[in-house]
C-alpha cells in the first residue's frame, strides 16, 4: 500500500502489486468524518483518526485498503476498525501532549518529514509563538530541515547533542537567522522555552530520537513544571 501522493519511481518500478493512492484506495475528507473506499468498497461515517497531522487519513486509507486485501484470511469487523482508528497512538509522531503552552514532539529529522511537520503546524492553528526546540545529528541534512521549517518558528532553541554524529548548537545555527540562543542539552533548551512561552504559544521538538527523548525525560522528571 503506498500512501504517498507522489512516490519514488524507483518504488513504482520494485516488482510486486502496488496498490496507489487515488488510484486504487482514496478518502474523502468530510470535516466532521470520513469516507474510504478500495477494493472491498466504500466505509462512510467514519470518525477521524487519533492521531493529528494532515497525512492520517491517508495513512488510515492505506491501512484499510490493506485489510481490504487480507479480508479472507484476516477478517475484522468494522466496529473493531474503529476501535482502532479511535484508540491508535504513534508516539512523538506530532504527539501533542496535554496542558499549556502546548507542546508537540516530532522525531522529524530529514527534510521530508519536517515539511510534514511545518503542514502539520500550519494546520493546526494560530500561536502568537512558535518556540522550537531542535537538536540534531551532524549525517543528516541539517540546512533542509531547518529550512522546511523556518517560515513557522519565531523563536529557536538549538541545543547540542552528544556522542560523536552529534551536531552542536553552534552548526545548527550557522544555518539560521532570526531570534536564537544556545544550550548544552535538549533538557536545558527546554526548560528554557517554557519559561519564556505564554500559554497560548506552542513548543515544538524535533530533530533526532535524543532530543525528543530528553525532553520526554525532562517533563517525567519534572511533571509540575509545565503550566
Amino acid at each position: 500500500m503506498i500512501a504517498e501522493p507522489k512516490p519514488p519511481r524507483t518504488v513504482l518500478e520494485a516488482p510486486g502489486v502496488h496498490y496507489l493512492l487515488g488510484r486504487d484506495f482514496g478518502y474523502t475528507d468530510e470535516r466532521s468524518q470520513w469516507t474510504y473506499w478500495g477494493p472491498a468498497g466504500k466505509r462512510a461515517g467514519l470518525a477521524h483518526p487519533a492521531l493529528r497531522g494532515a497525512m492520517q487519513l491517508g495513512n488510515a486509507a492505506a491501512a484499510m485498503c490493506a485489510l481490504d486485501c487480507l479480508r479472507d484470511k484476516l477478517p475484522l469487523e468494522m466496529q473493531a476498525v474503529r476501535r482502532g482508528l479511535a484508540e491508535v497512538t504513534l508516539p512523538a509522531r506530532f504527539q501533542v501532549l496535554a496542558g499549556r503552552p502546548q507542546v508537540i514532539l516530532d522525531v522529524a529529522h530529514n527534510p521530508q518529514a519536517a515539511k510534514v511537520l511545518a503542514d502539520n503546524l500550519l494546520a493546526s492553528g494560530y500561536a502568537p509563538q512558535t518556540i522550537a526546540v531542535c537538536g540534531m545529528l551532524r549525517d543528516k541534512d541539517i540546512a533542509g530541515v531547518l529550512a522546511a521549517l523556518a517560515s513557522r518558528v519565531t523563536r529557536w532553541h538549538l541545543a547540542s547533542l552528544s556522542g560523536p554524529r552529534a551536531a552542536s548548537a553552534d552548526e545548527l545555527a550557522a544555518h539560521l537567522q532570526g531570534e536564537l540562543e544556545r544550550f548544552a542539552t535538549p533538557a536545558q533548551a527546554f526548560a528554557a522555552a517554557l519559561k519564556r512561552a505564554g500559554e497560548n504559544d506552542k513548543i515544538i521538538v524535533f530533530g533526532s530520537f535524543l532530543t525528543v527523548g530528553e525532553v520526554l525525560g525532562w517533563l517525567k522528571n519534572n511533571k509540575t513544571s509545565k503550566r
